[in-house]
């Protein structure tokens, strides 16, 4: 059955966002406060010319989901499964142009390729792959296999404040329909869909390409906003959340950003991330038992060294990994679920900026529990 427009537009936020927000406007810009944490100079606002293909960073997490108790009316139980990401620098040429700009906005980009006929972009992927999940509705179940949702997303610079410039996200996923459910049918929708969004340069305007790939045959339903560049925070693109978290300046407790998010089909809405000390489980053990492996991965790699310190009875130990938490919200509004949350790894002595995300919570909506992304290797 071929599924309407605002079902689709629920999807883009699986794997993403799990709250909503109203959009905003002012007369001054609210601009991001933001660092290029991916570099050892942080301060370096431009892209560098050798973070290419071959220095890419890319992570895999391990995605399982601790408690499937259910809401009361019925669970909804994910199978173990996979989060990669990888990150780098991507050297554009007009020709590349051709297939991530509209012709309408394409001279724009053209122009600010340069003499030498390039420019360079961020090139940010992940894929999220879950093999099957199970919704259980009194004695009744049903299991759908092979839950994906892959993302590509192209942005400029810290410089340019992260601005987004084309976004290409495809969603197969079976998620939760309502709170509350008497039957198999209500419980749950599927969804296998793409959505394809086109900045003009500076991310003020954008048309995007909503496409049900179950339906025959599958036509895309466009969406064109504009008037970003008078919006009252910076705007980003859904797709690539993970950086623009990760780019905060500094992660100090009780700092924050305020930034617009854009998803395709619905006007910009507004968002706040807030850092804080949270651990990285409620349960002091579990805790424990992930920072030790997400510690032993980083160590690995050389990204993290543990220090001698001095106990107060004249010991001495190895220092911890230290971690920072970012719990994203709306800002204002009614809550619709929980917040996501990202912990992220920070430097040793006073350089808290450079990052790394080492877990990321995914909750579920309909009070259904949540996933859990822990950081398991690094290429």
């Amino acid at each position: 059955m071929k599924k309407s427009l605002a079902v689709l537009l629920t999807a883009t936020l699986a794997g993403a966002l799990t709250v909503t927000a109203a959009g905003c406007a002012g007369s001054s810009k609210n601009l991001a406060s933001l660092s290029s944490n991916w570099y050892a100079d942080t301060t370096f606002k431009n892209i560098q010319p050798t973070f290419t293909e071959d220095a890419a960073q890319k992570y895999t997490y391990a995605v399982t989901q601790p408690e499937k108790e259910g809401n009361g009316d019925y669970i909804v139980a994910f199978a173990d499964g996979t989060y990669t990401t990888e990150f780098y620098a991507k050297k554009i040429t007009a020709a590349e142009l051709e297939t991530i700009t509209l012709e309408k906005w394409r001279d724009d980009y053209t122009s600010a390729l340069g003499s030498e006929g390039y420019m360079y972009l961020y090139y940010y992927k992940s894929s999220l792959s879950l093999p099957s999940v199970t919704f259980t509705v009194g004695q009744d179940s049903k299991t759908y296999d092979g839950q994906t949702v892959e993302s590509e997303s192209y942005f400029l610079s810290v410089a340019d404040y992260l601005a987004p410039v084309y976004t290409l996200r495809t969603v197969h996923r079976a998620l939760p329909a309502e709170l509350r459910a008497t039957s198999l049918e209500n419980a749950c929708f599927e969804t296998h869909a793409e959505y394809e969004s086109f900045y003009s340069l500076g991310g003020n305007s954008v048309l995007s390409r909503v496409t049900d790939l179950s339906a025959e045959p599958a036509e895309p339903y466009e969406y064109e906003a504009g008037g970003f560049a008078s919006a009252q925070n910076s705007l980003f693109d859904y797709t690539y959340l993970d950086i623009v978290v990760r780019a905060m300046r500094g992660l100090y407790s009780s700092s924050s950003l305020t930034f617009s998010l854009y998803t395709p089909g619905l006007q910009p809405r507004v968002y706040t991330a807030s850092v804080g000390d949270s651990a990285l489980s409620s349960e002091n053990a579990k805790a424990e038992e992930q920072l030790s492996a997400v510690q032993e991965v980083l160590q690995g790699k050389g990204l993290f060294t543990p220090q001698p310190v001095e106990n107060e009875d004249g010991t001495q130990t190895l220092s911890k990994l230290k971690t920072k938490s970012v719990a994203i919200s709306y800002s204002g509004g009614n809550f619709s679920g929980g917040s996501q949350t990202y912990w992220f790894a920070v430097g040793e002595n006073s350089n808290e900026t450079r990052t790394v995300m080492v877990k990321y919570l995914e909750p579920l909506p309909y009070a259904l529990g949540s996933l859990e992304y822990v950081l398991k290797s690094i290429d």
